[in-house]
């Protein structure tokens, strides 16, 4: 029994030393051109500013999925995605919730993907849901009431059980938190 306590502890420590941080790595081809093309440091404070200095700049962002609408066409389904941005560190902090969101974001945007068929909505609706994380690339197209709207290059939805959100980013503390700490 003794042993078998000590065999434990020791793949504890070993295995929780195990989870490294590094560097946020993109999932397929498409997201790794779209990562290394995408200009991250430009925010949608930036866009909303100066449109028009940006309709040309591949652009990288981060948020919640507040909604989804889908389109069937002929030959594609196109898929409307609603965002609350959150900033996001390009960063995996390993383990289980290996991604983390701030508590806050610069607003809503959002971002419009063609998936070619012969996916169906019903197999899409299983990869992307409201309160999923979502990385969007893409370029801004157009502007209506200050929300951007971005022509998707590629997108990365992330399930709910591997992101936390509400995690201040650089030091930064929100308003909210700042109150309870007060």
């Amino acid at each position: 029994m003794f042993r078998s306590l000590v065999l434990l502890s020791v793949l504890l420590v070993f295995g929780c030393a195990s989870v490294q941080e590094g560097a946020y790595e993109p999932y397929k081809s498409r997201e790794k051109k779209a990562f290394a093309r995408a200009d991250r440091s430009v925010e949608i404070i930036d866009v909303q500013t100066n449109f028009y200095a940006y309709v040309e700049t591949e652009v990288a962002w981060a948020g919640l999925i507040e909604d989804i609408q889908f389109k069937e066409t002929e030959r594609t389904i196109q898929v409307a995605f609603s965002i609350e941005h959150r900033a996001f560190d390009w960063l995996d902090h390993g383990g289980a919730m290996p991604y983390q969101l701030s508590a806050e974001g610069q607003g809503s945007f959002r971002a419009g993907w063609t998936v070619d068929k012969p996916a169906r909505i019903s197999h899409l609706k299983t990869l992307a849901k409201p309160g999923y994380m979502i990385v969007i690339y893409g370029k801004p197209y157009r502007m209506e009431g200050g929300v951007i709207q971005l022509a998707a290059t590629a997108v990365r939805p992330i399930k709910n059980t591997q992101f936390a959100a509400g995690v201040p980013m650089s030091g930064k503390i929100s308003d909210a938190e700042q109150e309870e700490q007060d």
